[in-house]
């Protein structure tokens, strides 16, 4: 993919998106951080570069939580930023579904969303890179979003404490 797209619109727009999330489930708003801004910036364009999905690892964000998503097309031109950071935002949340709030407890089919709510992580940090990736003899343009999460989320034992229903 050529064309470029604006980083700062998806990082405000995956801001936004996570709010609205959070309030319903009476976390405080989350705030951007400029340092995880940057390292989920180097990871998503690691995966561009690299055609992988999958976590950086603890050191490289520093500690810091994380969800990863992909989005691939045949488009040539790149999703506007609204509508990609929507769709980002809104896969991890959708996992809400499956969450049992009796429980309270980390569950690998709902960590994503489970982040995205958890109540005392206080900086987002967005990064949004473009790659492509071969698939059954098919290429594919692949836009990828990395949040990280300051402090991290899904600690063991604080869940109900972090985790609230709507």
């Amino acid at each position: 993919m050529t064309a470029k797209i604006d980083i700062a619109a998806v990082r405000n727009s995956c801001l936004q998106h996570h709010n609205t999330y959070r309030a319903a489930h009476k976390s405080p708003a989350l705030t951007r951080g400029a340092t995880l801004d940057e390292t989920a910036q180097r990871w998503a364009e690691r995966l561009a570069a690299t055609g992988k999905f999958e976590h950086s690892d603890d050191a490289q964000r520093n500690g810091a939580g994380e969800n990863i998503y992909v989005s691939y097309t045949t488009a040539t031109t790149p999703p506007a930023p609204d509508a990609l950071a929507k769709e980002a935002v809104k896969c991890w949340y959708d996992e809400v579904a499956k969450y049992d709030y009796t429980k309270g407890q980390f569950d690998v089919e709902t960590g994503h969303f489970t982040q995205v709510v958890w109540k005392g992580s206080t900086q987002l940090g967005t990064g949004v890179a473009f790659g492509t990736v071969v698939e059954k003899g098919k290429t594919y343009n692949a836009t990828y979003v990395v949040c990280q999460y300051s402090p991290a989320g899904n600690m063991s034992g604080s869940f109900a404490a972090n985790v609230l229903k709507p």
